[in-house]
């Protein structure tokens, strides 16, 4: 699994790979642990600013720290971890961004099943709205990210094979990008891990 968490997380109000989720630890790490129970082997790409914070609530997970350019977006995500070897001798990695709502692991084994032969791709929807976490063949993404200057994943997706599955699990559609849609989802104001374990603070 392959979480991109490198934003700055400007319009959050800090950075999300640090966001509290429900149950208390960074969104980052109840990723990572999804991964970890349902694919085994996880990346997270952060930024270098936090990944000294990070690193130690993610046993689960290799640590990434990216400095691709801010405009690059989550293409620079994926990008650092292809240069630095992660995925090598993954045949399949599925990608989310961090400001997804983790997927419920029947989720993550649905697009694990749907993974045959001639597909390259597998996507969930929900109610027919594509979402994440997307499920892609390694070598593809090696292929396209190796590139000087990474495309979007959209558009890599688009020159693909791809399977769409339906699933019942509206997190899938989620987009956690601003503290209304955190409150949204979760009832309460989104704070942050903060390092050197003190008490996190509310977003700006």
């Amino acid at each position: 699994m392959l979480v991109l968490a490198a934003g700055r997380g400007e319009r959050m109000g800090g950075p999300k790979a640090l966001l509290r989720w429900t149950d208390g630890a960074p969104i980052a790490a109840s990723h990572a642990k999804l991964g970890a129970s349902v694919c085994g082997r996880v990346v997270v790409v952060v930024r270098a600013s936090v990944a000294s914070t990070l690193r130690p609530l993610l046993p689960e997970a290799v640590v990434v720290a990216s400095s691709a350019p801010g405009p690059w977006g989550p293409a620079g995500s994926i990008a650092a971890a292809v240069r630095a070897g992660a995925l090598a001798g993954a045949t399949w990695t599925l990608i989310t961004p961090v400001d997804a709502v983790p997927a419920a692991p029947s989720t993550v084994r649905l697009l694990l099943n749907a993974a045959i032969s001639g597909v390259h791709a597998v996507r969930p929807r929900f109610e027919g709205r594509g979402g994440h976490p997307v499920l892609v063949r390694s070598d593809a993404m090696v292929s396209a990210y190796l590139a000087r200057c990474p495309p979007p994943l959209r558009d890599v997706l688009r020159e693909l094979a791809c399977a769409d599955v339906e699933v019942a699990d509206r997190g899938v559609v989620a987009d956690l990008n601003t503290p209304e849609a955190y409150r949204a989802w979760t009832g309460v104001e989104p704070r942050f891990v903060v390092a050197g374990g003190g008490e996190p603070d509310p977003a700006a």
